[in-house]
């Protein structure tokens, strides 16, 4: 008895230690993983704020906004600049700005005049002159310039048609309180849609760019789906000479590189005609894929072989095989190709980019690229948040279909 119990000690004890063993390597597991979604979360966080507080170091994971009292009424704003000297905020009474109020060094006004600057005509400036001016107040050194924030003006090159209320207000002034910046996504939304020089480009935002490339993602995962469970059909359970020789070439196209072939593609494509459409963007996939390929094929290795002899037996033809006793059982794999072909096409970037020519039939890809390079700087709350709704939907996808995706992963690699 007293040996069982010993035993039975023992035993206890290496589970325990086994269990901590596996937990920690869980821990540590989960840790390294978690990393890998810090660029999401600040994509995530920078989406929501002020562009202010985008590139600030060390970084702020969570949205803030400031608050001050403009006109007697409390708003969001943005603290552009510290002031380092006394300044004051005038009233211009005459010159282009007549009637605005300027934020000028207190040394720059004497005897109710201001040398100001200003524009007469076109965009030629004229020397500072003097000008009278209302001094409004008194701003001292150390007091903060803030602007009230909105969606079109943060700081940067963009402003609205009305100039956002500003003042000087000192530091005990202002607070501060988390707050995420929804109205961001409804500012990238609408900057899309800006008139450019090419009238189309009005009429193309982001609705625009989503059916674009859904209408693309939907015509090549169709194609990759049907050509690829053909090929890999023929090369798994038909015999033909020359079957292993054209496995082997299907199998050294992956390695070439895309931009090994990128311009005879293109030369093919624009001898065709393909140039300025969707064309070379999806026709390819009907013609099949060497990683998909390969990838159904290992899958219809695993697949019992007596199924198909006894559909044989009883005269289905091989098409008839292929449809109601392969695809059924393959299902988890042709939904990892389908997966694997919509998140490629979704995310392209360097095809639309060669083969689309008119800003109306441009993806999300090309679109988010020009929404950051339209404005000469880059907006980055308003860039992310576009990259926020450019992402959503794969996330979405993604976590609809990792039951299958994961069945898929599994199940491909097993050999019959």
């Amino acid at each position: 008895m007293a040996e069982k119990d010993n035993i039975s000690g023992y035993g206890g004890k290496v589970g325990a230690a086994n269990t901590a063993v596996t937990g920690a390597l869980h821990v540590v597991l989960l840790a390294i993983g978690s990393l890998f979604l810090l660029p999401f979360i600040w994509m995530l966080s920078t989406s929501l704020k002020p562009l202010d507080q985008t590139m600030t170091l060390p970084p702020t994971w969570i949205p803030r906004a400031a608050y001050a009292t403009l006109e007697g009424q409390r708003a969001i704003v943005i603290k552009e600049k510290k002031l380092a000297e006394d300044h004051v905020i005038v009233i211009q009474h005459g010159g282009h700005d007549a009637g605005k109020r300027k934020l000028l060094a207190a040394s720059a006004v004497k005897d109710g005049k201001a040398q100001v600057r200003f524009t007469r005509a076109g965009h030629e400036e004229y020397e500072p002159e003097p000008v009278p001016v209302e001094i409004v107040k008194h701003c001292p050194k150390d007091y903060w310039h803030v602007s009230e924030w909105t969606p079109e003006y943060s700081g940067g090159r963009e402003k609205s048609q009305a100039e956002p209320r500003w003042d000087c207000v000192p530091e005990e002034d202002l607070s501060s309180a988390p707050h995420p910046f929804w109205s961001n996504y409804r500012s990238a939304l609408s900057r899309m849609r800006q008139k450019g020089d090419d009238p189309a480009w009005y009429a193309a935002g982001f609705p625009h760019y989503l059916l674009n490339t859904l209408w693309v993602c939907v015509l090549s995962l169709l194609g990759a789906v049907v050509s690829c469970t053909l090929v890999a059909y023929s090369f798994a359970f038909l015999e033909f000479r020359g079957r292993e020789l054209l496995f082997g070439t299907t199998l050294a196209i992956m390695m070439v590189p895309f931009p090994a072939v990128m311009v005879p593609l293109f030369d093919v494509f624009r001898s065709l005609g393909w140039v300025g459409t969707f064309k070379p963007l999806w026709v390819p996939l009907w013609f099949g894929g060497a990683f998909y390929i390969f990838l159904l094929r290992q899958f219809f290795l695993g697949l019992p072989k007596d199924l198909l002899d006894a559909a044989r037996i009883d005269g289905c033809s091989e098409l008839e095989i292929l449809w109601h006793v392969v695809v059924p059982l393959a299902r988890p794999a042709l939904a990892m190709v389908a997966l694997f072909q919509f998140l490629g096409s979704w995310k392209d970037f360097m095809g639309p980019m060669l083969y689309l020519t008119d800003r109306s039939q441009f993806t999300l890809s090309l679109g988010l690229q020009a929404f950051q390079s339209q404005h000469g700087g880059t907006p980055w709350h308003l860039s992310m948040a576009a990259s926020m709704m450019f992402s959503l939907p794969l996330l979405i996808l993604f976590l609809l279909a990792r039951k299958t995706f994961m069945r898929g992963i599994a199940m491909t690699g097993i050999k019959g």
